[in-house]
């Protein structure tokens, strides 16, 4: 992240930790192993989401967006309110919405079960331009989660609700610097859009790797 110029980015995507220090049921390969995200307790996200106020202040063009996944509730920690109280103190992009995913299907669990994300709308300036016309998009997204296979990340986004906002939002280059299994990468390769990966992982950096090596472009873009 260090290297990439100030103001040099038109629209971020992306999905960090949430603090929750998540375990996966599904995303181990063999035995009672289950798959932990890195960096994932509620004192890392805390430092997290600092980290992520500063770059971004730093690397978003002057008329730019950022959409940052920040989870559905639950958890015991109000990181949903930590993550707004935080980007508030940003000095160049504001907390523009927040957008709600709606996985169409119930999660684990009893009592209101999980059914829904949320995802920041930040932005620089006037923002992003539409190649749609804005009034008629709601800032409800529907899309069906993806359940994880043995030894897939476990919270892997649906390539589905990706290009929902890409399509939505043109731009020069797009940035994920939390990519996972390179959902992100993988949608803007079929869009035919520039994009940056990074991820700390070597394990869902090889995932995103095979994954780009099948995309096929969509014919009309």
């Amino acid at each position: 992240m260090k290297e990439i110029p100030d103001k040099s980015i038109d629209l971020i995507v992306t999905d960090p930790p949430y603090g929750l220090n998540y375990r996966s049921n599904r995303g181990a390969k063999t035995g009672n192993l289950k798959d932990y995200i890195s960096n994932d307790k509620f004192t890392d996200y805390i430092i997290l989401l600092e980290e992520i106020r500063k770059v971004f202040d730093r690397i978003m063009a002057d008329n730019s967006e950022a959409y940052v996944f920040c989870g559905g509730g639950g958890g015991g920690e109000p990181v949903l309110a930590y993550a707004w109280l935080e980007f508030k103190e940003a000095k160049r992009f504001k907390v523009k919405n927040l957008l709600v995913w709606d996985k169409e299907f119930v999660g684990l669990g009893w009592d209101w079960r999980f059914q829904y994300e949320t995802i920041f709308q930040l932005q620089c300036g006037n923002g992003l331009n539409n190649n749609t016309d804005g009034s008629n998009r709601a800032n409800i997204l529907k899309c069906k989660n993806v359940i994880p296979q043995a030894g897939e990340h476990p919270t892997e986004k649906p390539i589905g609700l990706i290009k929902q906002i890409l399509k939505a939002k043109p731009s020069k280059i797009v940035l994920d610097p939390f990519l996972g299994s390179g959902t992100t990468a993988v949608a803007c390769k079929s869009l035919k859009r520039d994009f940056i990966g990074i991820e700390i992982n070597p394990k869902y950096i090889e995932i995103a790797n095979k994954r780009l090596k099948h995309v096929q472009q969509e014919m009309f873009v």
